[in-house]
C-alpha cells in the first residue's frame, strides 16, 4: 500500500514537472484543440448540464448561502471596476474630442477641405454604403435631439403657420384617397362612438345658440404643453402665501391711477346727468344731446344684430316702472361734484 502511494506521488511529481517545463506547448495545444472541437465541447457541456441540472442548482444554492458576503464583495468590486472603466472611457473620449476641436479650429478651412475629401473618397468607394451610413447617422442624431427639434418646429409653425398649412395641403393632395379611406375604416369600426360624439356636439351647440352664446372655438395643445401647463398651475396654486407674496401681488394687481381717475369722472358725470333729469329747471341741452346719441347708437347696434342674428329675436321683456323719486336730504349728488 505504501509502495503504491509512493508510486502515485512520483507520477504526480513527474507530471507537475512536465507541465511546468512544457507549459507553453500544453497551452497552445489546448487552445488549438478547443478551436478545432468547439462545437463538440459545447455539445458535451450542454448535455452534462442537462444531466446534472439538479446537482448544479443545489451546488449553486449551497455555495451562495455559504459565501454570500464573498459574492457580494466580488460583485461590488466588479461594479467598481466597471464604473472606473466607463469613467476612463468617457474621459478618453472627451480628451480626444477636445484635441479634435483644437485641430479643427487651428485651421478651419484645411479641416473642412480634408473632411470633404474624406467624404468624397468614401462616396466613390461604395455609394450605397455611404448613403446607408449617412441615413443611419442622421436618424441617430434626430433621435438624440428629438425634443429640441420638435420644440423648434412648434415655434416655427407658431411664427408662420402658412408653411405648415401648405405642406399639409400638398400631402393631402398626394395621399387624399388613402386618408379618406382610413377615415372611413375608422368610422365604420367605431360607428356607435362617432354617432354619440356627433349627437353630443349637436346638443351642445343647440343649447349655446338658444342662450345666445357664440360658437365654441378651441385650439389644440400638444401633450408636452398640457403637462407643462398642469405642472405650472399645480406649482402656482400650491405655493405658500407669505406676507412678502401678498405685498408683491398688491403691487402687481393694483388698479392704475388713471383708471381710478377715469371712473371718478364717469361717476361725477352720471351724478350730474341724474341731477339735471330730476331738476329740469337747471338742465341744458347736454342731457338731450346725450340721450339722442344713445338712441342713435342703440339703433345702429340693433341693425347690426338683426343682420347677424341666426334665430328670430325674442320679445323684449317689459321694463319695470320707475316712479319719480324726489331728491332727499341725504342726496349728495349735484352739478358741483
Amino acid at each position: 500500500m505504501g509502495d503504491s502511494e509512493e508510486a502515485q506521488q512520483r507520477r504526480s511529481e513527474a507530471a507537475r514537472r512536465y507541465k511546468k517545463k512544457n507549459a507553453k506547448q500544453i497551452s497552445a495545444y489546448g487552445r488549438q484543440y478547443r478551436a478545432e472541437h468547439a462545437e463538440q465541447i459545447a455539445e458535451y457541456k450542454r448535455a452534462w448540464r442537462e444531466r446534472n441540472g439538479e446537482h448544479l442548482a443545489d451546488y449553486r444554492g449551497k455555495y451562495g448561502e455559504e459565501n454570500r458576503e464573498k459574492i457580494r464583495e466580488a460583485n461590488r468590486e466588479y461594479m467598481r471596476r466597471q464604473s472606473a472603466k466607463e469613467r476612463a472611457e468617457i474621459e478618453r473620449r472627451e480628451r480626444k474630442a477636445e484635441k479634435a476641436r483644437e485641430r479643427y479650429h487651428a485651421d478651419i478651412e484645411a479641416s473642412r477641405a480634408k473632411a470633404r475629401e474624406y467624404l468624397q473618397q468614401k462616396r466613390a468607394e461604395d455609394p450605397d454604403a455611404y448613403r446607408e451610413g449617412k441615413k443611419r447617422r442622421n436618424a441617430a442624431w434626430r433621435k438624440r435631439h428629438k425634443d429640441e427639434i420638435n420644440s423648434k418646429l412648434r415655434e416655427k409653425n407658431l411664427r408662420d403657420p402658412s408653411k405648415k398649412k401648405a405642406r399639409a395641403q400638398r400631402d393631402y393632395e398626394r395621399h387624399g384617397d388613402e386618408r379618406r379611406a382610413s377615415r372611413r375604416r375608422s368610422y365604420q369600426k367605431n360607428r356607435d362612438r362617432e354617432l354619440a360624439k356627433q349627437k353630443q356636439w349637436r346638443d351642445r351647440e343647440r343649447r349655446r345658440i338658444e342662450v345666445g352664446l357664440p360658437v365654441r372655438r378651441l385650439h389644440k395643445v400638444a401633450p408636452e404643453d398640457r403637462g407643462q401647463n398642469a405642472a405650472a398651475a399645480a406649482a402656482f396654486f400650491a405655493r405658500e402665501v407669505t406676507q412678502q407674496l401678498r405685498e408683491q401681488l398688491k403691487a402687481e394687481l393694483a388698479t392704475p391711477q388713471h383708471l381710478i381717475d377715469a371712473l371718478r369722472r364717469d361717476w361725477a358725470r352720471i351724478r350730474a346727468v341724474d341731477y339735471a333729469r330730476r331738476n329740469p329747471e337747471t338742465s341744458s341741452d347736454t342731457v338731450r344731446r346725450r340721450e339722442s346719441e344713445e338712441v342713435r347708437l342703440d339703433a345702429i347696434a340693433r341693425d347690426i344684430n338683426d343682420r347677424l342674428r341666426q334665430v328670430p329675436r325674442r320679445d323684449p321683456q317689459p321694463a319695470p316702472y320707475l316712479a319719480y323719486q324726489p331728491p332727499s336730504a341725504t342726496d349728495n349728488g349735484g352739478l358741483g361734484l
